[in-house]
């Protein structure tokens, strides 16, 4: 326990560090059931209608299979259940939100995309260690709403299914 203090304490500080004065970043947002995130925009290659998903046998849970973009198969993620949220068939307003990761691409079905979102990196508040560990990076507000703010390396690379320690009040 005290050496899981400590580290938490030195990566805040790596957290603060990375932040220069009046640094503005970019984020995509989309909502996962009635909560914002935000994705940086470096991240984000493009946007995309849900197409037709081809199930992968014996994937795990999260993947709902693959995709053809333009002739390259891209994995299909359920965003919800990689982020604590039951997952949900893809409806008109659901987007593929395609994000590259360790060179690769990967697609994250989010249940509607809302927009560019800038934000002062002063401004982002840090997060518990296990937000930070489901790939929450950081809190940021814009008026009343606040928007989580993932990263999707950790997101894409966390353990079975990712837990955004909040509480969810969701029951469908």
């Amino acid at each position: 326990p005290m050496f899981a203090f400590a580290d938490a304490l030195l990566s805040a500080d790596r957290r603060a560090e990375t932040r220069t004065p009046g640094e503005i970043r970019q984020f995509v947002t989309f909502f996962l059931h009635e909560e914002e995130f935000g994705i940086p925009i470096l991240q984000c290659r493009e946007i995309v209608r849900v197409s037709t998903i081809t199930r992968v046998p014996e994937a795990p849970p999260h993947v709902r299979g693959v995709v053809n973009l333009r002739g390259h198969i891209v994995p299909a993620v359920d965003a919800r259940m990689r982020l604590g949220f039951e997952s949900a068939p893809p409806t008109a307003k659901s987007r593929l939100l395609v994000v590259e990761v360790a060179g690769r691409l990967f697609a994250l079905i989010v249940d509607r995309v809302a927009r560019v979102f800038k934000v002062a990196a002063s401004d982002i508040e840090p997060v518990t260690e296990g937000a930070a560990l489901a790939g929450v990076t950081g809190l940021a507000r814009a008026g009343e709403a606040v928007i989580h703010l993932i990263d999707a390396d950790r997101v894409l690379r966390a353990g079975p299914a990712a837990e955004v320690p909040t509480t969810r009040g969701e029951q469908a």
